[in-house]
């Protein structure tokens, strides 16, 4: 009796084990898009800075954009 309680015990710990690495993929998968997030709006920025930038350079020439 008492090996089949140890039995499940391991299994149950083992299971934990597994539910905890799958946690911890998911908060991994979860900072990769956050740091996309970030990354595609310093792009943005970027772009959007450019894009002023000609425009300036445009109206400094006399150039209508």
């Amino acid at each position: 009796m008492f090996e089949l309680f140890a039995v499940g015990l391991e299994m149950q710990k083992r299971m934990i084990d597994a539910q905890m690495q799958g946690v911890e993929v998911a908060r991994d998968m979860v900072e990769a898009a956050q740091r996309q997030v970030e990354t595609g709006m310093a792009a943005t920025q970027a772009n959007e800075a450019g894009l002023k930038a000609m425009k300036n350079w445009m109206n400094l020439w006399g150039m209508r954009g």
